[in-house]
């Protein structure tokens, strides 16, 4: 059995309890990607929260307004998955809510912001900072990975938003025109982004976030120096801020941020639509590439499908040691069972992939 196997293996089991803190104290130690390369085999993990709600029987709506709802899917997704770190539920409403945003919910996905209250630099000026512990929807995530801390030894990971995306969400579609026509007033917002997720990030970590991850869609549309300037420089600030690993997580098409992305201060880079070889041979070896199976083949394809997927992303990066397999984005809420566990299995190299049973 691999070390990452021991280490999961036991971290689920509540009657080894003391040798998963000695184990869970041990791995976190190291750094992210000394961890993939001592784990023994490739190592497998997705934010695969969406699905999990609805494979346990719940809705959305249910399961991200109640914190007992959210803790027992989330408790499916260790128990039955068999992923090699525990994701956190990724609801990138979640900031912009607690700011004053509307957020409109759905049973089976997820909730979407349908308000941009910021019209002004001065409109920022007037919104308090949210406190994690007390505002919004945030008290219940917290709670949850408390809960997920106190029952499992688990390798935990947890999301933010990234700052340019939370200002989209803040002052609307708009931010891409007025990073050229209006920078300061883009600047006021980020200054104000950057304070509301230093304050979560540092509340999740309290809880039990092993790994911070920031959610950074947005700046897919930026160019290289506009990303630099309205993204990079304040994901910088971010990441000095918490001395814990960072995942930088930039979906769609971001080859040509690759550069930038390895400047941001964090330990790894979850990449999406992207020329995986030449990413995974060109960032340097200390930070570790996570990606990039399609979050829409694992939706809609079958079993066998996805475990050749798997296996030729496998074979394209088998020189970089440093190398976590991944969705290229967390997964959409009706992925089905099977195909997740032709995933999980394909990864670690369970013959029949997809219909081996949970341990």
């Amino acid at each position: 059995m691999y070390l990452i196997d021991i280490l999961n293996r036991v971290g689920r089991h509540k009657w080894l309890r003391p040798l998963g803190w000695l184990l869970h104290f041990l791995a976190t130690r190291f750094s992210l990607a000394m961890l993939t390369r001592i784990a023994g085999r490739r190592m497998v993990s997705a934010f695969a929260g969406a699905p999990a709600i609805l494979l346990s029987g719940f809705t959305m709506r249910q399961a991200l307004r109640d914190a007992k709802v959210l803790y027992n899917a989330m408790k499916f997704s260790i128990d039955t998955l068999r992923l090699d770190t525990f994701c956190l539920m990724v609801d990138l409403s979640l900031e912009a809510e607690a700011c004053g945003c509307q957020v409109q919910f759905s049973d089976h996905d997820l909730p979407v912001v349908i308000s941009h209250p910021v019209k002004a630099a001065v409109d920022v000026e007037r919104m308090g900072v949210p406190i994690p512990y007390r505002d919004g929807r945030m008290p219940l995530f917290l709670e949850t990975l408390r809960k997920i801390k106190d029952n499992y030894t688990v390798i935990r990971v947890a999301a933010v938003i990234g700052p340019f995306t939370l200002a989209t969400q803040l002052g609307g579609s708009e931010i891409y025109v007025e990073t050229r026509k209006d920078p300061r007033k883009v600047r006021a917002i980020l200054e104000y982004c950057l304070k509301v997720i230093s304050a979560y990030a540092h509340a999740l970590s309290e809880s039990g976030a092993d790994m911070l991850l920031i959610a950074e869609p947005a700046a897919s549309q930026l160019s290289p120096p506009a990303y630099e300037q309205f993204s990079s420089s304040y994901t910088k600030r971010l990441t000095a801020t918490i001395k814990k690993p960072w995942i930088l997580h930039i979906c769609g098409k971001s080859g040509h941020l690759i550069d930038k992305m390895c400047e941001s201060g964090a330990d790894a880079l979850s990449v999406d639509d992207v020329d995986i070889t030449a990413v995974a041979g060109g960032v340097p070896r200390k930070m570790v590439v996570i990606g990039n199976i399609s979050p829409l083949e694992l939706l809609r394809g079958t079993p066998e499908e996805i475990l050749k997927k798997t296996t030729a992303l496998l074979t394209s990066v088998k020189d970089k040691k440093e190398f976590l397999i991944a969705p290229g984005c967390d997964l959409a809420a009706g992925t089905p069972l099977e195909n997740i566990l032709a995933f999980v299995d394909a990864v670690k190299g369970i013959k029949d992939a997809g219909k081996a049973k949970a341990n």
